[in-house]
């Protein structure tokens, strides 16, 4: 096992890399370590089977490249893919190639994926998420740890069971155990289920009780029922729409003689 002697004693951010085997290639500043390359930077550790290091003429790791079976371990955040590019003088890597990431208890996949060294956050873009039954798509996902948040942005696509939600944000609360508590959708809402839907402004889903509520001028439809009202409430296990304020059209149609 190799270590990194050329730039431990020179870096302003150490990097601690080691790997089967070493070459170093002076004039392009870069140096190659592989197999079983493994490289350390405060709280993040990164392995793969291939790791180009890029410094300075003062010999001061400026950027890595990560390929083949890459891993990055931060905290309680992984991330895996095949490829990964890590910035030293920021901390921020980003990693593709199918990547995928776990934050916690909650598992993501998407087109990219990046994390911070030291910032309990998670970035991912295309992101595709499985949360307690609930499958997620979006644009853009960022978990925040810290704050116990996580956002979804741009075309927003929530399933559970029957149930589905489309909206351009949804914003999830959880506790520390990792348990979602309420679910805030907003800009345009539009909740299916069966023979029902209802769309407003907002909804707000309260996963103790169980209860979606719709409301900013909602609307809802449940077989010919047309009806408008101060709110809209889906309750779970329960096909019946609640609705404050009520006003209903009742489509009937002539049968045909």
């Amino acid at each position: 096992m190799i270590g990194l002697m050329l730039f431990g004693a020179l870096l302003s951010r150490p990097v601690e890399i080691t790997a089967d085997k070493l070459e170093v290639l002076d004039r392009e500043h870069k140096a190659i370590y592989r197999g079983h390359a493994k490289a350390v930077r405060d709280s993040t550790t990164l392995t793969c089977d291939t790791l180009t290091v890029f410094y300075s003429e003062a010999r001061e790791v400026q950027r890595i490249e990560a390929d083949g079976n890459v891993e990055a371990v931060d905290g309680d955040r992984h991330a895996w893919g095949d490829h990964a590019d890590f910035d030293n003088a920021t901390g921020v890597l980003k990693v593709t190639g199918s990547p995928r990431a776990q934050s916690g208890e909650r598992k993501v996949t998407g087109d990219e994926i990046t994390f911070t060294t030291g910032v309990d956050r998670l970035d991912v873009t295309k992101p595709k998420t499985t949360d307690q039954q609930v499958m997620i798509d979006a644009d853009h996902l960022v978990l925040d740890a810290d704050k116990k948040v996580a956002t979804w942005t741009g075309h927003v696509n929530a399933k559970k069971t029957t149930t589905t939600m489309r909206a351009p944000t949804l914003v999830a609360r959880y506790d520390d155990k990792g348990t979602i508590t309420r679910v805030e959708a907003r800009g345009g809402v539009v909740v299916t289920d069966k023979d029902r839907w209802a769309r407003g402004a907002r909804a707000d889903y309260d996963a103790a009780a169980g209860r979606l509520v719709v409301t900013g001028k909602p609307e809802a439809k449940q077989g010919a029922s047309h009806i408008t009202g101060r709110s809209v409430t889906f309750v779970s296990g329960s096909d019946v729409l609640e609705v404050e304020d009520a006003r209903s059209v009742i489509d009937v149609k002539e049968k045909p003689k």
